[in-house]
């Protein structure tokens, strides 16, 4: 690889340029600062804040001459006068009870910083703390949060965690937002340094995150929201110094403030990331039996951050390059009635446009499979948030489409929002796809949040063939941390379309409505905690919803869900489900008979009334080991083209468990099998086993090696006419075919070697292989299918 030397070369000059001070153990905060107004206390003269208290309201404290070494130790002078923030609550499992282990934070702001300094008292041998990856601590660490709400509108807000060593975690607090990490997008990085040590008395984190790695108003004097939350991995206990209940659906409003920020200035804010790659990789040739190497490449790409103003950011990519992103884990596809969601993990696309996030998925940004350029703006201006993204996609040599995203969003009231937003997807002189939308989020009564949302959508190749939908969702939710309802509405017209959105299923219309009732034991009780729920839910043809028929499908559930004391959970659901499709959504589905072919129509009474049972537990009780186990068994239809052709009887078991050997050892293991049996006469229609491993070994905070092992052993049988057995068949004009199965028995192996003393300035040397078995996990006659070998080096220069 003639190109690696040369970016080996330069390795010495990144640890060199990327300094002490950012993301790393050690680093000076800039001083003397302006003096001390007089309605500010001056530095020396502690104030103390018990949030137990209600005492949530911080006087900013402007420092001068500061001379703070982030080292993760609190002995310089300046730290012993700062404002100290006391009297913690815990908020799980018990609500408002006094935290079981003490917690101290002390604030001081420079002209150029924010710092934090906090003192986590406890048992130091029973601290859990590693040298683990950015962002990857959450479930195994003991770690402190601070929430910095800088517009102080209640509905972003920048999370700066660390754990007791001061490794980083840095996201966005999105209010509304669901899903895996609950309302925190861990995907943005921030540049920003943090250092800890455990000691005799529990540990002790030091931090300072710059003003020019936050977006804030353009205001001489402004006020910003403040919250402290920590976790104790091993009891599972949450605590924070502003007190938090469950019965405000709003987390952001419950915070304390910071006020009286003083003439803040990021100053010029520009950031210029160059990228030089140089791969070579290899693919399966057929004609001489083995893998054919392509020549060495060699590649560059360019990112570019511009602050317009403190508060709107122009982003710029050129030829972005993703090789060192994570493959996607295996996915199950022997019997998946829809496409298969998978998560952005770009970073390009990741940071800035949590704005996107909408009640229906209108834009998913892995529809840019291939970008050979992009820019985006987002930030806000005074009440309104804005955003952009546009994408020059490069799907093929005849097919290079333009993608322009937009978004606008304003404040109203105290948390609720109104939006827009326009997509546009066109191939010039092929095709076009444009979906225009509103909605709104509304929280009334502090408790209760209604969103709403309409779109339209135009497809077609030109103004006379285009194609018109629309979609409409509502829901409602009620929070509570005892009794909790829920319940929503969608309907979609069978033209709409969003193709640089994630839509599963158009021309229908869904209801789904969940009540629960939760009840807490009190802290160090055996069973903390113990939930029920019912749902309901029913899908309808679109036309047959408003013409008053029955439910194409629909499902009724009850799910016990608990944790006992140290850390140790479970969750057991059952459900029935009911599908009755017309005829004639089985159109050119086809069985053989001695007449020849007749059309395919299953007796619809099969798939009444199935059943379905699950269970799924988790424990973390052990310092060294969390484990997790879940299993289920249903009936369920056997789907082809989106109807169900059979049913079946399901079995399927996943277990996990991630390993901390030591401090900068971690593994993890799984795996996934499913047996999907034919109800008729038991025979086995798919089968899926997927076992993963993954090792990541940290040398320091900046030097890591990955490994990923995983294989994938997918089978699926013939789909045949449950009453004569006979195959089923898809015909289209004149041509006929058998809806046969497939095998599929791929593994691969991934290493990276990484080098990232802080985000985009890193050194990457990563080799993969993709292989394919014969038979399932018989490991003979293996064939490589493709490999690759690659070297990345950027570096993040910041003015």
């Amino acid at each position: 690889m003639t190109a690696t030397p040369a970016l080996l070369a330069i390795v010495a000059l990144v640890q060199v340029a990327a300094g002490p001070s950012v993301g790393s153990t050690g680093g000076a905060i800039p001083g003397p600062t302006a003096p001390p107004s007089a309605d500010r206390p001056a530095l020396f003269t502690i104030a103390s804040h018990d949030g137990s208290q209600g005492d949530t309201e911080v006087l900013a404290p402007r420092a001068q001459d500061l001379d703070i070494r982030i080292d993760g130790r609190l002995d310089e002078a300046a730290w012993a006068g700062a404002p100290l923030l006391k009297g913690f609550t815990q908020y799980e499992p018990v609500e408002g009870a006094p935290a079981s282990q003490n917690t101290e934070v002390r604030i001081l702001v420079t002209d150029d910083a924010i710092l934090f300094g906090i003192r986590a008292l406890d048992d130091p041998s029973a601290v859990r703390s590693s040298l683990a990856r950015r962002d990857g601590f959450g479930r195994s660490d003991d770690w402190v949060r601070v929430i910095l709400d800088t517009f102080n509108d209640q509905r972003r807000a920048f999370v700066f965690q660390v754990n007791p060593l001061g490794i980083q975690a840095d996201g966005l607090w999105i209010e509304g937002r669901g899903g895996r990490g609950g309302p925190v997008d861990w995907s943005p990085d921030f540049l920003w340094g943090s250092a800890g040590r455990v000691d005799a008395n529990g540990y002790t984190v030091e931090f300072a995150v710059p003003f020019k790695s936050l977006r804030f108003p353009e205001a001489s004097v402004q006020d910003w929201g403040l919250q402290v939350t920590r976790t104790i991995q091993r009891s599972g206990y949450s605590q924070s110094w502003a007190p938090i209940t469950s019965d405000q659906a709003s987390g952001l409003a419950q915070a304390g403030s910071l006020r009286g920020l003083e003439g803040l200035d990021p100053g010029l804010f520009m950031e210029i990331n160059p990228v030089a790659t140089a791969s070579r990789s290899g693919g399966w040739d057929e004609a001489s039996g083995g893998l054919r190497h392509d020549p060495t490449a060699s590649d560059f790409g360019l990112n570019v951050t511009y602050g317009l103003t403190s508060n709107l950011t122009l982003d710029g990519t050129y030829n972005p390059d993703f090789s060192q992103v994570e493959a996607d884990a295996g996915q199950i596809t022997v019997n998946e009635r829809f496409a298969l969601f998978l998560p952005e993990k770009r970073p390009f696309f990741l940071e800035g446009t949590d704005v996107f996030s909408m009640p229906e998925r209108l834009v998913y940004t892995r529809s840019i499979s291939n970008p050979v350029g992009a820019a985006k703006m987002s930030g806000k201006l005074g009440g309104t948030t804005v955003a952009y993204v546009g994408a020059v996609d490069e799907v093929s040599t005849a097919d290079n489409p333009m993608v322009n995203l937009f978004r606008l969003r304003r404040d109203v009231g105290a948390s609720s929002t109104v939006g827009g937003v326009y997509t546009d997807r066109t191939a010039p002189g092929q095709s076009f796809n444009r979906v225009a939308g509103a909605d709104g989020r509304f929280v009334v009564a502090d408790r209760y949040i209604f969103n709403v949302m309409a779109a339209a959508s135009a497809d077609g190749a030109d103004e006379a063939s285009t194609n018109w939908g629309s979609l409409v969702s509502a829901d409602f939710r009620r929070s509570s941390r005892t009794v909790t309802m829920s319940a929503s509405f969608l309907d979609i017209t069978p033209g709409f379309r969003a193709r640089s959105g994630f839509i599963r299923q158009v021309g229908i219309t869904s209801a789904e409505a969940r009540a629960g009732y939760s009840w807490r034991g009190g802290r160090g009780a055996f069973v903390e905690s113990v939930s029920l729920s019912l749902d309901a839910d029913g899908t309808w043809a679109r036309e047959d919803f408003w013409s008053g028929r029955a439910p194409e499908e629909w499902d009724v559930g009850l799910s016990l869900s608990g944790s006992l004391r140290g850390n140790v959970g479970g969750f057991l659901s059952y459900s029935q489900r009911s599908f009755d499709f017309s005829a004639d959504r089985y159109g050119g589905l086809f069985t053989t008979s001695r007449s020849g072919f007749l059309p395919f129509s299953p007796d619809q009474s099969l798939f009444q009334g199935l059943h379905s049972l699950r269970l799924r537990s988790w424990v973390s009780t052990w310092e060294r080991v969390r484990g997790s186990f879940g299993a289920s068994w249903s009936e369920t239809p056997i789907f082809d083209r989106g109807v169900p052709a059979d049913v079946g009887e399901s079995f399927s078991v996943d277990a996990g468990l991630t390993l901390y050997p030591t401090g900068a050892l971690s593994m993890q293991v799984g795996a996934r099998h499913v047996r999907l049996l034919r109800k008729q006469d038991g025979s086995t229609y798919s089968t899926a086993t997927i076992p993963r491993l993954e090792g990541r070994y940290q040398f320091s905070r900046s030097l890591f090696v990955r490994g990923i092992g995983e294989y994938s052993s997918q089978s699926r049988g013939d789909v045949l006419d449950p009453e004569t057995g006979a195959p089923v068949y898809f015909c289209s004009g004149d041509e006929c075919s058998a809806r046969s199965g497939r095998d599929a028995n791929d593994f691969r192996l991934e290493g990276l070697l990484g080098f990232e003393p802080s985000p985009g300035t890193v050194l990457f040397i990563g080799y993969t292989r993709a292989l394919r078995d014969t038979q399932a996990f018989r490991f003979q006659d293996v064939q490589a299918r493709s490999d690759g070998l690659f070297v990345k080096l950027s570096y993040r220069f910041r003015m």
